[in-house]
């Protein structure tokens, strides 16, 4: 809904900017247009509190920025917060770039990179403003029939097919993903992330992983093909095989993973490899990146008591926790007193 709002004053802004004629819009219009739909984003996706991540999204974005084809584009990169825990990186026209915070705090430092080169590259090449043009161009053909016929629906019409179809068509995303490694070469940053960026991207839609992804990611081009052009070009650049696949995290506490969850997260249904018994205390773990250690780490984020026993257990939480519990697992220890 947060982005549906932003596209939809895209559009109207599109429109307003541009003639029927040419359909052009200037680069200070679209930086208008792009500036008027980020505080619709951040009235609703606030920026992070955590200053360090925000520092950091910037110091990455200037070194890429100087590559960029458009010189003349102020860029702006943020982390916002998202209730839904949604994984989600996203360009508006302008310059603005965004990221959530789950999406940051699962990516490593060369993954971080090679989204942020990718949705950079939408902006540097007008994919927002040209995707916003070619709806505007359908919608006319289709909005007179609505308005005769349709009253309120018609209004209702334009937003829900706007934000159905404002994803980037598959050509442009396979620019992106192109420029976006070639970007980071010229920014002498490694191609690595663009590939195993991807391979995660792969395993959450494959349900080896059960993050919440947007549904704008989950729209792009099949996944398994960017992963193997990617890869292609990654290896041309020089970056090792070894570079280039995910790393395998071992954690000796695991006991098993949690395979369904409650719509109020307070019961978990999980699939251990011993069995656990009634009452017994367990820890449940996220992958969550380490900034300490540089590297993706099993994380306490709550403690459960098991209800059911068996090696096919339900739990439930005692104690309260703000995690989505996506890509969770089941630990033998003690949860860390707060």
């Amino acid at each position: 809904m947060i982005l549906r709002r932003a596209t939809v004053i895209i559009l109207t802004l599109v429109l307003a900017a541009s003639s029927c004629a040419c359909w052009a819009v200037s680069l200070a219009q679209e930086i208008k247009i792009g500036k008027e739909a980020s505080a619709e984003v951040e009235k609703e996706m606030p920026p992070s509190k955590n200053a360090k991540w925000q520092a950091d999204i910037t110091a990455l974005g200037n070194k890429l920025v100087p590559y960029v084809t458009r010189k003349n584009i102020p860029y702006h990169f943020k982390i916002v917060t998202d209730k839904d825990n949604t994984l989600n990186a996203f360009a508006l026209p302008g310059g603005y770039v965004y990221f959530t915070e789950h999406m940051w705090k699962i990516l490593t430092p060369d993954e971080r990179a090679a989204v942020l080169a990718h949705e950079i590259t939408h902006c540097d090449l007008r994919h927002g403003i040209d995707q916003a043009i070619g709806q505007q161009q359908r919608m006319l053909w289709t909005l007179p029939l609505l308005v005769l016929g349709g009253g309120a629906g018609a209004e209702v019409w334009m937003a829900g097919n706007w934000a159905i179809s404002a994803r980037y068509s598959r050509k442009m995303e396979r620019q992106a993903d192109e420029n976006g490694i070639a970007l980071l070469e010229k920014a002498g940053l490694s191609p690595a992330g663009s590939v195993t960026s991807m391979k995660k991207l792969l395993s959450i839609e494959q349900g080896q992983n059960r993050y919440e992804i947007s549904s704008i990611w989950a729209d792009h081009p099949d996944t398994q093909k960017r992963v193997d052009y990617l890869t292609q070009a990654a290896l041309s650049m020089g970056a090792k095989p070894s570079d280039l696949e995910l790393p395998s995290v071992r954690d000796p506490s695991r006991l098993g993973n949690v395979v369904k969850k409650t719509a109020d997260l307070t019961v978990l249904y999980c699939r251990t490899s011993v069995p656990l018994e009634f009452g017994q205390k367990v820890i449940i773990k996220k992958l969550l990146w380490d900034e300490d250690k540089g590297e993706l780490t099993p994380q306490p984020v709550a403690e459960a008591t098991v209800l059911s026993p068996g090696k096919l257990p339900i739990l439930v939480l005692t104690n309260k926790t703000d995690q989505d519990f996506n890509d969770v697992m089941v630990g033998d220890g003690v949860f860390p007193a707060s």
